[in-house]
């Protein structure tokens, strides 16, 4: 072997040497007791005991070799000892152990595990009641889970992806949003338009941060968003103490984001959406602000930037999302209060969101989104989810989940079976069965085909209507007994006619169609009119389909306090500050146009006379019925002679204080100085009352009596009336008071 293999040989032994030493003297550590220091012996007294062994060894066998040199005798012992050493105190060890558990007496063991039985009973009895209360109810944890959100799924950006590859989507993403398109000029005067004023003023690069942009729970940012905080816009916890783990949050608005909600409301009362444009170009993260600009750029066909500010507001929600919002959101166990405005802009800036994401073809975000909202309230529904869900998860091609849903506590929740009545989330079963049918199950999609077709079969009528196929003798005929079944008929046959009208499709509902026997309509429970709630007439209202309005009652749907940013609230409403009030009830109690208040006509003619100032009697008038048309009367000549008065005094530059502060003849107070055309005011007495100058009225004492009161003429009876009084003169006895009386012969 060569010289530098015999070197690494040797470096291998003294390595192990060294590793078997220092095992050697952490076990002898371990075993022997500590002991205090011994003073270190000399190396000679070493080396001499060291030539004492050998000269035993040499007597013993003279053929040893000689002892090493002095040098090798002041190493430390042999390790070849000190493991020998070791080995025998590992089986002294050993033995000892073994020796104590043979003298431990069996007794000893059975204590043992007498106590810790005796400590497990206690353990028990006193947490009885806490394991009782942290029971959870299984079909609930089940609905949970179904209700759980996938944030991947909330990103559109993963579903394009998906469906047309990543070089589209890398050009989505290229700076400028939507292909790094050019800038548009609109209008004659060459300004800017929309998106480009609302981008980011910042290099490419240095707007928000890659974390912020990347970590976000519900909307992935884009580089040429603005850089800016949430204005104000934080989440706390409402209530995270109860059993089955849901955690109620809220969102929060400072004073500074309520200063701005404020000015918010004041700048949609003008109507002007500049306004509202160049307050969002000031605070670029405001969500009532931008949800309203995303409307009005939708109104303009520019349906990509709308978008693009829904997904801005919903980012700015996610960046005031806590770490724990995001874990009981994947878990389906995070609920908000639709009662807050503050949290109800979330559900419609989501709402809005699916809408645009189902004009772009993805349907399982848009699925992903729909499950998100429904998970917030899944109890109440406040945007009727469950009307729109089943679509989403047909087109998406969801179908377990879609059967596993109906399977499950959710459809229980929504309509409970003890209460014996059909509910507004039945006209959505016969999805079930066009789920099944994808799945090839054949069975139980004619199951459940069937079972819906004897249940609602005024649905499946008008279903083969739009199908351009005739109806079977079965379900023949049968149309909806109530305003009810109408529009959850019309809503639901527009929702999925196109998923129906296929081959497959078509041949199996004509199959089942012809083998149920013929169904008797008054044997199924109504749909009452009630199943039309506030809730369903939101979602009607946010739909915005024509032939669906029309069915919805128009008491609901046509709310004085109803607005884009808040469609219809709630009767009951949870405010955070005063400003939210008054922006809520401020609409419905302070109304000015002529819808504003439909019991109270003087109110009305106050907004369509211009001019004509409102009265103290608006918010509270209790005039009966049959006193309204005099009241109105009454208003309007004292409108008229106030304007007259005013006129005659501008002319002849007199002042006269008098007649400018008197107040109407029916005693509602009111000064009419600034009324602009009494000439309205009069041609509306005139087409109300019939032709004539209103009635003066005298001052005390006055002369009072009018045509119909004056005396008649010598030689008449008072029974005769002006027309049958003859002219004179002419002998003529047809004549009328518009003739005049011919002079008497003298």
């Amino acid at each position: 072997m060569s010289s530098r293999q015999l070197r690494k040989l040797q470096q291998q032994r003294e390595l192990e040497q060294a590793q078997q030493q220092a095992q050697a003297e952490e076990e002898e550590s371990e075993d022997e007791p500590v002991a205090p220091p011994k003073a270190k012996p000399s190396l000679f007294a070493n080396l001499a005991a060291l030539e004492d062994d050998n000269e035993d060894d040499e007597d013993d066998d003279e053929k040893e070799e000689d002892v090493p040199e002095p040098v090798v005798a002041a190493t430390p012992p042999s390790t070849a000892k000190k493991a020998k050493k070791s080995k025998r105190k590992k089986k002294t060890k050993k033995a000892k152990e073994a020796s104590a558990e043979k003298e431990a007496p069996k007794d000893d063991v059975d204590d043992i595990d007498a106590a810790l039985r005796e400590l497990a009973l206690k353990k028990t009895a006193g947490g009885e009641q806490l394991d009782a209360r942290l029971t959870v109810d299984p079909e609930y944890e089940r609905v949970c889970t179904l209700l759980g959100i996938n944030t991947q799924h909330l990103k559109v950006a993963n579903e394009m992806r998906n469906l047309f590859g990543k070089a589209a989507v890398e050009v989505m993403d290229e700076p400028g949003g939507r292909g790094g398109r050019a800038p548009r000029q609109r209008g004659q005067n060459q300004q800017l338009d929309l998106e480009s004023a609302l981008k980011g003023q910042h290099k490419p690069g240095k707007g928000l941060s890659e974390l912020t942009l990347r970590r976000n729970v519900f909307i992935q940012g884009k580089d040429d968003w603005p850089k800016a905080t949430t204005g104000g816009l934080t989440m706390a916890v409402v209530d995270d103490k109860t059993d089955d783990g849901t955690v109620e949050f809220r969102y929060v608005h400072d004073q500074t984001y309520q200063t701005l909600q404020q000015n918010f409301h004041g700048f949609v009362e003008m109507g002007d959406p500049q306004n509202l444009i160049g307050l969002l170009q000031r605070n670029p993260y405001h969500i009532s602000l931008l949800i309203q600009v995303s409307k009005i750029a939708k109104d303009q066909t520019d349906h990509a930037l709308s978008a693009d500010l829904l997904e801005r507001a919903l980012f700015s929600f996610g960046r005031a999302a806590t770490s724990l919002f995001h874990t009981k959101l994947a878990q389906g166990k995070a609920r908000l209060d639709f009662a807050r405005p503050e949290n109800r802009e979330l559900w419609l800036a989501a709402y809005q969101y699916i809408k645009s994401l189902l004009m772009k073809g993805t349907y399982r975000t848009a699925l992903e989104w729909a499950k998100l909202i429904l998970s917030l309230d899944p109890e109440e529904d406040p945007y009727c989810m469950r009307l729109l869900i089943h679509q989403l998860a047909l087109k998406a091609r969801e179908f377990n989940w879609l059967l596993d849903v109906s399977e499950s506590e959710i459809p229980e929740i929504w309509a409970p079976s003890y209460l014996g009545k059909c509910h507004a989330a039945s006209h959505t079963t016969p999805s079930l069965a066009f789920a099944a049918l994808q799945l090839k199950e054949s069975t139980q999609c004619r199951k459940l085909l069937s079972d819906s077709m004897q249940k609602l079969p005024w649905l499946f009528t008008h279903l083969f209507k739009e199908l351009n196929l005739d109806a079977p003798p079965s379900i023949w005929g049968i149309m909806p007994r109530t305003d009810a079944e109408s529009l959850f008929t019309e809503m639901y046959v527009l929702q999925t006619k196109d998923l129906w009208n296929t081959p497959e499709a078509t041949a199996l509902l004509m199959e089942i169609a012809h083998t149920i026997p013929k169904v008797n309509a008054d044997s199924i429970p109504k749909l009452e009119n009630s199943e039309m709630t506030l809730d369903v007439v939101r979602f009607v209202y946010l739909d915005n389909t024509p032939a669906i309005m029309a069915l919805a009652p128009s008491h609901l749907l046509h709310r004085s306090n109803n607005s884009d940013a808040d469609p219809l609230p709630p009767d009951i409403n949870v405010y955070s500050y005063e400003s939210q009030r008054l922006a809520i009830e401020g609409r419905a109690r302070d109304q000015r146009g002529l819808g504003g208040n439909f019991l109270n006509p003087l109110a009305a003619l106050r907004a369509l006379i211009p001019g004509l100032p409102r009265g103290s009697d608006d918010d509270d008038f209790d005039v009966s019925d049959g006193e309204f048309p005099e009241a109105m009367r009454r208003e309007l000549e004292a409108a008229i002679l106030q304007g007259a008065a005013r006129q005659d005094a501008e002319d002849s530059d007199e002042d006269d204080d008098d007649d400018d502060d008197a107040e109407p003849a029916d005693g509602i107070g009111g000064d009419y100085r600034h009324v602009v055309d009494i000439g309205i005011a009069r041609r509306l007495l005139n087409m109300l009352w019939g032709s004539g100058p209103p009635r003066m009225q005298e001052s005390e004492g006055g002369n009072t009596d009018t045509d119909e009161e004056m005396p008649g003429l010598l030689g008449m009876d008072e029974s005769e009336t002006d027309e049958e009084t003859p002219a004179l003169g002419t002998g003529d006895a047809s004549g009328t008071d518009d003739d005049m009386p011919g002079l008497t012969q003298q």
